[in-house]
């Protein structure tokens, strides 16, 4: 116990190198074998790989294709990727060298410098300030605003005009914010008087000779971005370049920035790369949490900072290992058949079992006499959007699920895989059976997860998305019987001819009906369709094309025909029109469209307002 006391107060401190790290002799071939399988299995057309070692660059490649069509190769020198989230560790670096310069505070309200807009007073007494920001702490919803690519405004007019609302007490718990890191790029603005891109260029790129990279949208040039299919998509910006929608930048460029952050190079700010690594913000002493915008965890026994950055075909991911002087950069152009390029982690993970010892699991007893059954119950991403549409990503993103075994511990599933068993080795704090990875309850309700940018709240019974699947799949039941029984039992009646024609009345509701089991069942498959292959959805979202807004007011128009069909229901019942069997069939399809306008309202599809 003390020596692991005295191990995390050693990394509390701030980074610290390894005199001598380990020789990486052919580390080259190892990353020739793995990107080439990778890239042919997972159909990747171009991707660079950059290793750094004791302050040197021991690989540093590019493979395949910059431009599919063209047969342009990738060159690490030249070839311009989409970094994405990377550039919030510039942002970050920003914001903390006007700190040191006295012209930003970490924790000051961060409205003591907003002019034009101000952010919410939410909880009286808990203002937002730069330190919230720079840890994702803030509390704010994550809410894409339709059609932020369309028509990219300045920084502060898009923040001013996408205000997310707060969701918690800021300081109370992890949850990723584009908005809140694009908030702090604005903070730069204000505090150096000049745009975010122009203090960037000359503070930030400038000092490290990264001439090739650019924050301004536009600067991808050769370089095209390919999704699942293979089809290249052309949106490489939107609003909040400072969270990193649009800025570009070469391996080598990035080789240089990683270099520096590893080295502490007292270019990139006095004393600014040692504050960025070193951990800022856990929710429970026992687990890794965040640096300033560094995400910091436990890999294999050693102290690893991580930063990835993600776009619709393009994805680039920046490891340090800092006590062993080693630093891994990749970048890749295509989704791939994983959906997220090449696999940044399955690399290092080669790199960390070929060259370093092994660590073992620390050692851990199970707290005599402890429970468990207060942590039981389904717990959902804190990035999980409130506000906007993208809360429907909640439908197919299962919840983590907890049970309380015997002796205390615990079996979760949904949690980085299949079903894994916990031990409670101190109350809350819970160890993998057999592993190293912790997980912690921090407070009721609370799960929180070593090196995780997110917390997971507990949800109750109605707001499991298995409730909402179930809805689903009953309205598009009823639709589907809806859309093909309804004619069919017309065109029955008229071969009959017996009986005289049904009141013009009844002939509405039946309409109507059909009607709307033909949006339900256009609706179902339009947007499902787009769900299975999100990279081809978020252009579709930061563009707000045509075809999602149709699909949107598609959905809208549910909400009054469900109150219409309720309507007309119950005067069926009331006034006897149709056969009884008829009428059990209308009531019916009139619940599965309320039940789908139920699941539209509570996923945000519901207009009129969609951007």
């Amino acid at each position: 116990m003390f020596t692991e006391f005295i191990t995390a107060l050693v990394l509390a401190a701030g980074p610290v190198h390894a005199v001598q790290p380990p020789d990486l002799a052919g580390v080259g071939a190892l990353v020739d074998e793995y990107v080439s399988t990778v890239m042919a299995e997972e159909k990747i057309p171009g991707a660079t790989v950059t290793v750094v070692a004791d302050g040197r660059q021991v690989v540093n490649k590019g493979y395949g294709w910059a431009d599919v069509e063209r047969r342009i190769p990738v060159d690490p020198e030249r070839t311009r990727f989409l970094i994405g989230s990377e550039t919030k560790l510039f942002t970050a670096q920003a914001a903390l060298q006007l700190v040191g310069e006295g012209k930003l505070s970490l924790d000051a309200d961060v409205n003591a410098y907003l002019t034009t807009f101000k952010i919410r007073d939410t909880y009286p007494g808990r203002p937002v300030t730069l330190r919230h920001l720079l840890t994702h702490t803030a509390g704010f919803d994550e809410d894409y605003v339709v059609g932020s690519g369309a028509d990219v405004r300045a920084l502060g007019e898009a923040l001013a005009a996408s205000q997310p609302e707060r969701l918690r007490p800021p300081g109370t718990g992890l949850s990723y914010s584009n908005y809140g890191v694009a908030l702090a790029g604005y903070l730069v603005e204000i505090a150096s008087g000049m745009s975010f891109e122009q203090y960037v260029d000359g503070r930030v790129f400038a000092p490290l000779g990264m001439e090739d990279s650019v924050i301004a949208c536009g600067g991808l040039k050769d370089t095209r971005a390919y999704l699942v299919d293979g089809s290249a998509t052309d949106v490489n910006c939107a609003n909040f370049a400072a969270s990193g929608a649009g800025p570009a930048s070469t391996a080598s460029d990035m080789a240089r920035y990683l270099q520096a952050q590893m080295a502490l190079d007292p270019r990139l700010g006095s004393g600014v790369a040692a504050q960025m690594q070193r951990q800022q913000y856990t929710e429970h002493p026992r687990l890794s949490g965040m640096g300033f915008m560094w995400e910091q965890m436990s890999y294999k026994g050693h102290r690893l900072l991580f930063k990835g950055g993600d776009m619709p075909g393009m994805h680039t991911s920046m490891f340090m290992l800092p006590e062993q002087g080693i630093g891994v950069h990749v970048m890749s152009n295509g989704d791939g058949t994983g959906r997220h390029g090449l696999d940044g982690f399955a690399l290092v993970d080669k790199i960390v079992e070929r060259y370093l010892p092994a660590a073992r699991p620390p050692s851990v007893k199970a707290l005599p006499g402890a429970a468990a059954g207060q942590y039981e119950g389904s717990y959902r991403s804190s990035r999980t959007s409130h506000g906007s549409l993208l809360k429907v990503q909640a439908l197919t993103d299962s919840p983590v699920h907890v049970t309380a075994t015997a002796g205390g511990g615990i079996e979760t599933t949904g949690l980085g895989g299949g079903r894994k068993r916990w031990v409670q080795f101190e109350p809350g704090v819970f160890q993998e059976e057999g592993g190293r990875r912790r997980i912690a309850f921090p407070e009721p309700g609370q799960l929180a997860v070593d090196g995780g940018t997110v917390v997971f709240d507990r949800i109750g019974a109605l707001d499991h998305p298995s409730l909402h699947l179930g809805l689903l799949a009953a309205a598009l039941l009823a639709s589907a019987a809806a859309v093909l029984g309804y004619p069919v039992a017309a065109l029955a009646r008229r071969r009959r001819s017996a009986s005289p024609a049904s009141p013009a009345g009844p002939r509405l509701p039946r309409l109507l009906a059909w009607a709307a089991g033909a949006l339900v069942i256009v609706f179902a498959g339009g947007f499902g369709s787009l769900l299975a292959d999100e990279g081809r959805a978020l252009p579709l979202v930061l563009q707000g094309a045509p075809v999602l807004i149709t699909l949107l007011v598609l959905a809208s128009l549910t909400v009054p025909l469900a109150a219409t069909l309720l309507a007309c229901s119950a005067a069926a019942w009331r006034k006897r029109w149709w056969s009884t069997r008829g009428r059990i069939a209308y009531t019916l399809v009139a619940l599965g469209v309320t039940a789908f306008a139920t699941v539209a309202v509570t996923y945000n599809l519901v207009g009129p307002s969609f951007t």
